[in-house]
């Protein structure tokens, strides 16, 4: 510019101006926006290295770019998600990284309090739309100041149920159905397409080698009307008879029913290896599994009440989300403000899910009254949603070190049950005492933290 006015172009500068400013409004004018709202920038995403969620984000990405030329978002896969949970941390604490990363909700807690990620601002959404117009967990997994802190993708409970080869099922002459009744009906199946080979197992008829199964053993507890934590001495309560009874069935799937077996690899792993009929797993392996196994054929079935006497309680605790780090200003954040105004609106969430995921969408008016849960490609969710209109949708936390208490403390000792290494009663002892030494570490770097209030009774859709 400076070159232009001294050579005298004072008419060329001029008109550059204008040009420029035409762009601005050409490229960032949208819904009666004003002009010249939108710089040109470019955005950083990491999300995890798995399909449903790089596809999702690609579909999004692609029509949000149609209408927002000037801000380019640039989709980083992170392979693993233990590996991108430690690639996160560490760009917290340099203060330079990705301008937005997906976490679970169980990493929230742990960076909202030390101001290690931002608040959505209200030009996003405000607090009050988000009690409106999302699915109560989305609120809950950060009860910090009285603000929304992550934006949610689509994803579903953990703990929803099973993941079935339909091929196995019509070996065993079983019908495919879209939720257990009973325990036992769950075990019926399980038995009749389990395999057995000189005396062992060779195909699990039920397999619980997940790292995601606490959440199952959670729910199995509440289930039954117990609680494994309470909220007025705010300690973890793990001996209790519903504990024993729900880790004790863990234990039987392998020593009792003989329908799992440690030397047959993990869940996911046997499924795609066809060592496996059924598991317990996350009800997006269903997708995922058209996908990196397209000769293996694979439903999903509501999983029984552990009771039997009520509709079944599923936990999303972990769900799956978009934060903005501390340090991402400027430009920056007005485009990444732009990309998640979309990215939470009926037409961005229904973009991700638009090649057939399954993954329950935070938006209520997606996932309450869309037909892509009813007759669509995600109709297996039917009966979950119907389940969870009744009542028995929870969310257990939040904790701030959530994370840590699933992967690093919980599926250890249940990994160590199933390998008959430690027994029931032990286990829950340990699993007791490390729980709440975790929590009490958590409390005493962070004496202010909000306290931990489990609903026992449900969440109100």
């Amino acid at each position: 510019m400076k070159r232009l006015l001294f050579k005298g172009g004072i008419v060329v500068c001029v008109l550059l101006l204008i040009g420029f400013a035409f762009v601005l409004i050409a490229g960032g004018k949208k819904d009666g926006e004003k002009p010249g709202k939108e710089k040109a920038v470019e955005l950083t995403l990491w999300c995890m290295a798995f399909d449903p969620h790089v596809d999702g984000f690609n579909l999004v990405i692609d029509k949000f770019s149609k209408d927002h030329p000037n801000i380019k978002v640039i989709l980083e896969p992170q392979p693993g998600q233990a590996e991108m949970t430690s690639k996160i941390r560490s760009s917290l604490s340099a203060g330079k990284g990705p301008h937005a990363f997906t976490t679970t909700g169980t990493t929230i807690m742990e960076w909202a309090i030390p101001g290690n990620i931002l608040p959505v601002t209200p030009d996003i959404m405000s607090v009050a739309e988000a009690k409106r117009d999302l699915l109560p967990e989305n609120i809950l997994q950060c009860q910090l100041d009285g603000q929304v802190w992550a934006i949610g993708i689509p994803d579903s409970p953990g703990d929803l149920g099973l993941a079935v080869n339909v091929d196995h099922l019509k070996e065993a002459g079983l019908p495919m159905v879209g939720k257990f009744d009973d325990m036992d009906h769950m075990l019926k199946y399980a038995k009749a397409m389990s395999l057995m080979e000189g005396g062992k197992l060779s195909r699990s008829g039920l397999s619980f080698q997940e790292p995601n199964d606490p959440m199952f053993f959670y729910s199995f507890i509440v289930d039954q009307g117990g609680q494994f934590w309470d909220n007025d001495t705010q300690k973890f309560t793990l001996q209790t008879p519903e504990a024993k009874k729900a880790l004790q069935f863990v234990h039987d799937i392998f020593f009792k029913y003989n329908l799992d077996s440690t030397e047959l690899p993990d869940t996911m792993t046997a499924m795609g290896q066809n060592l496996c009929s059924m598991g317990f797993i996350w009800s997006e392996f269903v997708y995922f599994a058209g996908l990196i196994y397209p000769d293996l054929n694979f439903e999903f079935i509501m999983k029984p009440s552990f009771s039997g006497k009520k509709p079944a309680v599923f936990n999303h605790t972990d769900t799956w989300n978009v934060v903005i780090p501390a340090y991402v200003s400027g430009a920056e954040k007005d485009g990444l403000v732009e990309f998640l105004k979309f990215l939470i609106s009926e037409e961005g969430q229904l973009t991700f899910l638009e090649d057939g995921y399954i993954g329950l969408s935070p938006v209520k008016s997606v996932t309450l009254e869309n037909d892509f849960f009813r007759t669509g490609p995600a109709k297996s969710m039917a009966p979950v949603i119907e389940a969870m209109k009744k009542g028995s949708l929870m969310y257990y936390g939040p904790f701030i070190s959530a994370d840590i208490m699933l992967y690093d403390i919980m599926w250890p000792i249940i990994n160590d049950v199933i390998h008959d290494q430690i027994s029931v009663n032990d286990a829950l002892a340990k699993m007791e005492k490390d729980l709440n030494e975790a929590n009490a570490r958590s409390l005493e770097k962070y004496p202010d933290s909000p306290k931990t209030i489990i609903d026992w009774d449900g969440l109100d859709l």
